[in-house]
C-alpha cells in the first residue's frame, strides 16, 4: 500500500480531535461538525492490510479438523504449509510446546468442543467466542506465546463447519507460564458474558507429588508394583494409580520412558 492510498489529512484531523478530547473530556466541544461515513473502497487495500496485520488469520473446518485459508504471516510459525493442509489441526498441534499440548489435549480442547456442540444445539454458535493462549514453535526453534481467538462462522447439521481463528504473538507481554482459557457469549446488546474461565500452570500441573516421587524411586530400583505396595504400606491398586498419573504428567508411554525423565523430575 503506497502513500497515495492513505488519507493523512483525515488522520491528522482525527488525531487533533482526540487530543482536544483528552484535554476537555467533552466530545461535544471537539467533535467535527460532520463525519462522513466511508465504506472500504478496495478489496486490494484490505488484502494489503491483512498482510501487515500482526496476527495470523485462519479459516478452519472444525468438523473435518482441516484448514481452508491462511494469511501470509503464517510464516510466524515453524510449519510446512503443504503439511498443514494435508494433515490439518493434527499437524499444527505438533507445534505446541510438549507440556502445553498435554494440557490443551486433556483440559482445553474437550471444553472447546463441548461448548461448540452445546451452543450449536441452542442455535447460538455464532455468538460463541473462545480464547486461549499457549506456546508454539517459531522458525527460530524458540517457543513463543500466542493468543488464539475462535468463532464459528457457519454451521450445518448441528456441527460447526467453518470457523475464524485469529492468532497473535503475545510473548513480549506474557509474564507468567500460565495457560489461560476463556469462553464467552456476545449478547444482543453487544456486551459479553463469560461462561467459562480457566488458568492452568504447566509447572504445577506436571509436578510430581511426594508419594509419586517415592513410587518412582522404587520403580527405578526395579521393584514391582506389589513390592512397592508392601514397602509403602499402600494397596497394589493405589500404586498402579500413581504409575498412571506419573505417565500422564510426564507425557511418557511406559515405565522405561518414565525412568528416562526421573532424574529431572526427582530434583
Amino acid at each position: 500500500m503506497n502513500d497515495q492510498n492513505l488519507n493523512f489529512k483525515a488522520y491528522n484531523e482525527h488525531y487533533s480531535y482526540f487530543q482536544q478530547l483528552l484535554r476537555t473530556n467533552n466530545i461535544k466541544d471537539v467533535a467535527p461538525e460532520k463525519i462522513e461515513k466511508k465504506h472500504f473502497p478496495d478489496v486490494k487495500q484490505y488484502e494489503a492490510l491483512l498482510k501487515i496485520t500482526p496476527g495470523i488469520i485462519l479459516l478452519v473446518d472444525y468438523s473435518q479438523h482441516s484448514y481452508l485459508y491462511h494469511s501470509e504471516n503464517i510464516s510466524l510459525l515453524d510449519l510446512d504449509i503443504d503439511l498443514m493442509y494435508q494433515f490439518g489441526t493434527t499437524y499444527t498441534f505438533s507445534l505446541f510446546q510438549k507440556d502445553h499440548y498435554e494440557i490443551m489435549r486433556s483440559h482445553i480442547f474437550p471444553e472447546v468442543y463441548k461448548l461448540f456442540g452445546e451452543y450449536i444445539m441452542k442455535g447460538e454458535c455464532h455468538n460463541l467466542r473462545i480464547a486461549y493462549c499457549n506456546k508454539m514453535r517459531t522458525p527460530s526453534g524458540e517457543y513463543k506465546w500466542f493468543m488464539h481467538h475462535l468463532s464459528v462462522l457457519t454451521s450445518r447439521k448441528n456441527e460447526p463447519v467453518v470457523g475464524l481463528k485469529h492468532m497473535i504473538e503475545i510473548d513480549h507481554f506474557k509474564k507468567d507460564n500460565v495457560i489461560d482459557f476463556a469462553a464467552y457469549i456476545v449478547n444482543p446488546d453487544n456486551t459479553q458474558s463469560t461462561i467459562l474461565k480457566k488458568s492452568i500452570n504447566p509447572d504445577e500441573e506436571y509436578t510430581l507429588s511426594k508419594r509419586e516421587k517415592e513410587v518412582m524411586v522404587l520403580l527405578a530400583q526395579g521393584k514391582t508394583s506389589k513390592q512397592i505396595a508392601l514397602e509403602l504400606n499402600i494397596s497394589h491398586h493405589t500404586v498402579n494409580n500413581h504409575r498412571k498419573k506419573m505417565l500422564q504428567k510426564t507425557n511418557t508411554a511406559n515405565v522405561t520412558e518414565l525412568m528416562s525423565v526421573a532424574s529431572q523430575r526427582l530434583k
